[in-house]
């Protein structure tokens, strides 16, 4: 626990270490204003008589929050081995990597939630959005969330272990595939049959709908509205569990390759 604070710490340093803390706060109240504009010129544009302004809203806010957790998880090995170069001092402490990425990504995923909650409370009141809190579910959601999100980025994490240059395009990839069939933008129903079937079984579509029902109360939508909020948390939590597994599995094993080739300390100037 004490090297999950200490990377917690850490993780807050380096996402604020900018510039003067009240400029940083005002930047994370301010920064996820872009992804709920585009929604809001999207929807009020091309979507208003369909009613799927508040689905949309809510479902790409809530991937914000999990897409900055494994973005920055999976950045965090360039920045560490390229830019400040203390990767091989964290190998060599005596916290192990998975504390420190996970340690990272708690800091990022409390900021990401601090500015959705700073928003919600204006948008909300001026857009007349669907407003149902149930705290339970989006108390055990958002920890799922954390989960779900943490595993993910160990993945790509352990992927950029054992490369040398970064490899922008992998993680660009992960971010639009997700976008699209997890439901957050629009519902998968609009896909083609076989590929909305398959959203139903992206880890990020149980949490995201689950989420969205907790906030708002209600199914906004036909997608996965068949299935029970009880139904749509044993979902999450499954996928959860598998995720986190094996993104540990998978960063310990990248950790270990990563020493025996020497790539923890590798700079290339990139």
């Amino acid at each position: 626990m004490k090297g999950f604070l200490a990377s917690m710490y850490i993780g807050l340093q380096i996402e604020s270490n900018w510039t003067r803390k009240w400029a940083w706060l005002l930047y994370v109240a301010v920064y996820p204003v872009g992804s709920f504009l585009a929604v809001l010129i999207l929807y009020g544009a091309f979507g208003q008589n369909a009613g799927l302004l508040p689905y949309a809203l809510y479902g790409t806010t809530l991937y914000y929050s999990l897409s900055m957790v494994f973005f920055d998880m999976a950045y965090s090995v360039h920045d560490d081995r390229e830019h400040y170069q203390t990767l091989k001092y964290i190998f060599l402490s005596g916290t192990s990597y998975r504390t420190y990425l996970c340690g990272r990504a708690a800091t990022r995923y409390l900021i990401a939630l601090a500015g959705i909650a700073i928003n919600m409370c204006w948008l909300v009141p001026v857009l007349g959005l669907p407003f149902h809190m149930q705290w339970g579910y989006l108390t055990i959601g958002l920890l799922l969330g954390y989960l779900v999100a943490a595993g993910l980025g160990m993945c790509v994490a352990s992927v950029f272990l054992l490369t040398v240059k970064l490899d922008v395009d992998v993680v660009e990839a992960l971010f639009g595939g997700m976008l699209v069939v997890s439901g957050a933008l629009f519902p998968p129903t609009a896909l083609p049959a076989a590929a909305a079937r398959l959203a139903e079984f992206v880890p990020m579509s149980s949490y995201i709908e689950l989420m969205r029902r907790a906030i708002s109360g209600q199914a906004l939508t036909s997608f996965l509205s068949t299935l029970s909020m009880g139904r749509l948390l044993t979902n999450v939590a499954i996928s959860a569990i598998a995720l986190f597994v094996l993104g540990s599995i998978l960063v310990s094993f990248g950790s270990r390759q990563a020493q025996r080739k020497g790539y923890i300390d590798v700079t290339t100037a990139f």
